[in-house]
């Protein structure tokens, strides 16, 4: 005989996530096959190529501008340039980042701004992938009239 909670407790979900813990696994043994260092090894050639975008005049990599103790993720600001706006240009070039303040409040208070862009990758990026953004980044100020 089924017994039951008083409320609320007994209208609580029930249905574990089975579904989620088999994916978490199958994800699991395919990134343990690519091989955890191939992976740290890609994300560092990544980070390499999407730290250049502090090379462009008038960007601002947010965070460390060094290639050490990365994974393939560069926040980086505009002058200038509204983050949304970097986003809607740089996704009409048919590259995909992600605006706004990313739930990093306290960070982008410390740099004196509401929001940014960030860049990330993983495993299914190429090189190439972040060599287009940082090419379509240098059109971004020009568009804007703010050079």
């Amino acid at each position: 005989e089924a017994q039951y909670m008083a409320p609320p407790a007994r209208f609580e979900a029930g249905t574990q996530p089975v579904a989620q813990v088999v994916a978490a696994g199958v994800a699991a043994e395919w990134m343990m096959n690519i091989g955890l260092e191939n992976i740290e090894a890609h994300e560092k050639t990544i980070a390499a190529e999407l730290l250049k975008l502090g090379d462009i005049e008038g960007i601002r990599i947010l965070g460390p501008r060094e290639n050490v103790d990365r994974i393939g993720t560069v926040a980086f600001d505009v002058a200038g340039v509204h983050p949304h706006d970097v986003g809607q240009f740089i996704d009409a070039q048919g590259i995909a980042i992600r605006v706004g303040h990313h739930c990093a409040q306290p960070v982008h208070r410390h740099f004196g701004l509401y929001a940014s862009n960030r860049a990330s990758s993983g495993v299914y990026n190429s090189v190439e992938d972040a060599q287009a953004l940082v090419e379509t980044a240098k059109g971004i100020r020009k568009f804007f009239r703010v050079e």
